[in-house]
C-alpha cells in the first residue's frame, strides 16, 4: 500500500508547532508574565484568549525567524508586555465609540466663562485654580451636524487597533521561506522485501 510522506517544510518550526493549543500558551505566558515587574498582567485573561487566536489565524502555519524556541517565545512575551496593554485600551474605546447614541455624537464642546467684580481673593497666574464666587457666567455650547459627526466617528473607527498590534509580531517570524517539500510515496511491501535483503 502507498503512504504519503511529507518531508518537514521549514528549517524552523511554526507557530502551531510551537503551542499547538491555547491551553500551550495560557501557560507559558503565566509563567513568563511571573517574571516581569508589573502587576496586574499586562492582559485581560479574556484578552490573552483572543490574542492567541488572532496569532494562530495570521501567523500559525509560519515559521518563526529563531532556530531557539525559546528566545522567539521572550520575544512574543516582550511584545504583549510593550503593545498589549495599548492595543486592549484601543480596543475597549473603539467598543465604547461604536456603542455610543446619535445624540451623543451631535454633541459639540462646551465653553463656560466666568467673571467675579471686585473678588477677595487675589487671582493666581500661576495656577489654573478658579475663583471661589463669580457675579455672571456666559457659556457657548457647539452643536454638531449629521456629518460632522459622522466623519470624526468614522476617522475614529477607520484605524484598526487590533491588526496595528498583530504588525509588531510580523518580525518575529521568518521573511525568507523555502519552497515546500513534494510528498514521497512509499510502498509497504517494498519496503519489506528490502528489510529481509538486508537480513540476508
Amino acid at each position: 500500500m502507498l503512504k504519503p510522506w511529507y518531508a518537514p517544510k521549514y528549517g524552523n518550526l511554526t507557530f502551531c508547532q510551537v503551542w499547538e493549543s491555547y491551553d500551550e500558551f495560557k501557560a507559558d505566558y503565566d509563567e513568563a508574565i511571573a517574571y516581569f515587574a508589573q502587576n496586574p498582567a499586562p492582559l485581560k485573561a479574556n484578552s490573552v484568549m483572543t490574542l492567541f487566536f488572532l496569532l494562530y489565524a495570521k501567523y500559525g502555519n509560519n515559521p518563526i525567524a529563531n532556530s531557539d524556541v525559546n528566545q522567539f517565545k521572550y520575544k512574543v512575551w516582550a511584545t504583549i508586555y510593550a503593545y498589549g496593554p495599548m492595543w486592549e485600551k484601543k480596543v475597549e474605546i473603539q467598543d465604547t465609540v461604536r456603542a455610543l447614541p446619535e445624540a451623543d455624537l451631535l454633541v459639540g464642546s462646551k465653553q463656560i466663562y466666568n467673571h467675579a467684580f471686585n473678588p477677595s481673593t487675589t487671582p493666581s497666574t500661576e495656577t489654573l485654580e478658579e475663583l471661589p464666587f463669580i457675579n455672571d457666567q456666559n457659556t457657548a455650547q457647539h452643536k454638531k451636524s449629521k456629518m460632522e459627526a459622522y466623519s470624526l466617528l468614522w476617522d475614529l473607527l477607520h484605524a484598526n487597533a487590533t491588526e496595528e498590534f498583530l504588525r509588531q509580531f510580523k518580525k518575529l517570524f521568518s521573511v525568507a521561506v523555502g519552497a515546500q517539500c513534494v510528498p514521497f510515496y512509499i510502498d509497504d511491501e517494498d519496503i519489506f522485501a528490502h528489510n529481509e535483503e538486508e537480513d540476508i
